[in-house]
C-alpha cells in the first residue's frame, strides 16, 4: 500500500517527531545533541523554517516548526540523513538510525499550537528526565521563558506571540499555561476558583 502524501501548507506549523530504530538511543552523548542542534539550525536557514519549540530525548526528538515554503519533506530528509550519517561515523556503525518516516502533525489552530508546544516542553518531565521543564537543558523551554540566556534556535517573541506582545508578560503567561494541569482552564472554558 502506498504511503499517503504529506500535507504541506506554506506558512503551516508542524509538530514533527522522529524515533530511533527499535526505540534505540539516537543521542548517546551530549555531543550528539549539540551536533543535531547545529544541523537543525543549518536546516532552519536553508529551508526557511522557524523553530518554535524543541526537545531532544534519548530515543527521539520533537520539533515545532513553521515552514514558509514547501520544504517539510526535503528538509527533514536532509536533516535526518545528515545526522544518521554522522551518528554512524562517530559510533563506527552502519545501517538505519531512525525508524521509517518522520511523523508530522499539521497544527490547525492557535489552541492546538499552544498545546503542541506545551506537550513538547513537558516531554522530559513526563519521561522522568527532570522534575521541572526549565531544568532540562535539551529543550528551549528555559530560554523561552527567560530563565537562561537566549536559545539560538528559538526566538521567544515568535514562539510566544500568542501570549501577547510584551515579552516579559508573555513569558509569565506561557509558564503558567505549561504548569496548568486542567485543559479546561488552559482553554479558558472554566473559571479558576480561588482556594480556601
Amino acid at each position: 500500500m502506498p504511503r499517503k502524501p504529506r500535507i504541506q501548507v506554506p506558512g503551516g506549523i508542524y509538530h514533527v517527531t522522529q524515533h530511533g530504530l527499535d526505540d534505540r538511543a539516537i543521542f548517546r552523548a551530549d555531543a550528539d545533541r549539540e551536533r543535531f542542534l547545529t544541523y537543525v539550525a543549518d536546516e532552519v536557514a536553508r529551508s526557511s523554517w522557524e523553530c518554535l519549540a524543541y526537545s531532544l530525548m534519548t530515543t527521539h526528538y520533537h520539533l515545532l516548526i513553521r515552514v514558509e515554503e514547501l520544504t517539510l519533506s526535503s528538509g527533514f530528509q536532509r536533516l535526518n540523513g545528515r545526522y544518521a550519517q554522522s551518528f554512524n561515523r562517530v559510533y563506527g556503525r552502519r545501517g538505519h538510525v531512525f525508524e521509517s518516516r518522520f511523523r508530522d502533525v499539521l497544527v490547525e489552530s492557535d489552541a492546538h499550537r499552544n498545546e503542541a508546544s506545551r506537550y513538547i516542553h513537558l516531554n522530559a518531565p513526563r519521561a522522568h528526565a527532570c522534575s521541572n521543564p526549565a531544568e532540562y537543558v535539551w529543550s528551549d523551554y528555559a530560554a523561552t521563558i527567560g530563565v537562561v540566556g537566549r536559545d539560538p534556535l528559538v526566538d521567544p517573541r515568535i514562539a510566544l506571540e500568542l501570549f501577547g506582545e510584551d515579552l516579559r508578560a508573555a513569558r509569565r503567561a506561557y509558564a503558567r499555561f505549561v504548569a496548568e494541569p486542567d485543559p479546561r482552564v488552559r482553554r479558558g472554558q472554566t473559571r479558576v476558583r480561588p482556594r480556601g
